[in-house]
């Protein structure tokens, strides 16, 4: 497939500060993080969602929009998360990644969803300090890259306030993943298929790819 341009100084300004080529087939991506019980379910004469688990997990939700191209569909997209946790007083960074890849996606303009988390025991080993506080969300820098043939062809950051320049945060968990001392957690962001929540809500995200 070839890769669409789009057009504007508001889009070439965006490649340029997140480090795109100007092919960006993704856009408007919204990263919103929240703390999670984990569901469980009872079974009695109809089966029930209930609130399960005692440990809070981390929850990254992305919501995007797609950008129309001709066949209408793109195979083998992957979204690459790296996760700057609040640093422990005396203690080097820890950069928790992952990438969740996706079979197809519709490129129909519509916007669209994801999801990615973090199990408890990773939160519990390497930012012990956490309260699991919605305040505490604002502490942590998490950068989503969406690659295409390994290309970057969307990103986005969550934003603790309305103030915050998405390319401070892109750059803060740069510097992180370049600093030699950061403890680099690979394989630590869990697919919705390896999760809990692999079950519910299934028509409202895209299939995932099994990993290999």
């Amino acid at each position: 497939m070839r890769a669409r341009t789009l057009s504007g100084v508001g889009a070439l300004l965006f490649c340029a500060a997140l480090n795109l080529s100007a092919q960006v087939y993704f856009k408007d991506v919204v990263v919103k993080p929240r703390w999670a019980l984990d569901p469980g379910f009872s079974s009695g004469n109809v089966e029930q969602l209930v609130t399960g688990g005692v440990f809070k997990w981390l929850e990254i939700n992305v919501d995007y929009k797609t950008v129309p191209t001709k066949g209408g569909w793109m195979d083998n997209v992957v979204f690459k998360y790296d996760i700057l946790l609040p640093m422990q007083k005396g203690a080097p960074p820890v950069v928790l990644s992952g990438q969740v890849g996706y079979w197809s996606i519709p490129m129909d303009g519509k916007i669209h969803h994801a999801q990615a988390f973090v199990h408890p025991r990773f939160l519990q080993r390497y930012a012990s300090q956490l309260k699991f506080k919605g305040r505490e969300l604002k502490d942590l820098r998490v950068r989503v890259t969406i690659l295409f043939n390994d290309s970057p062809v969307g990103m986005g950051v969550n934003k603790p306030s309305t103030r915050t320049d998405p390319r401070a945060i892109v750059a803060e968990v740069g510097k992180a993943l370049a600093n030699m001392r950061t403890r680099k957690v690979k394989d630590s962001i869990f697919s919705r298929n390896e999760t809990p929540w692999a079950i519910l809500n299934l028509d409202y995200y895209e299939l995932i790819k099994k990993k290999k």
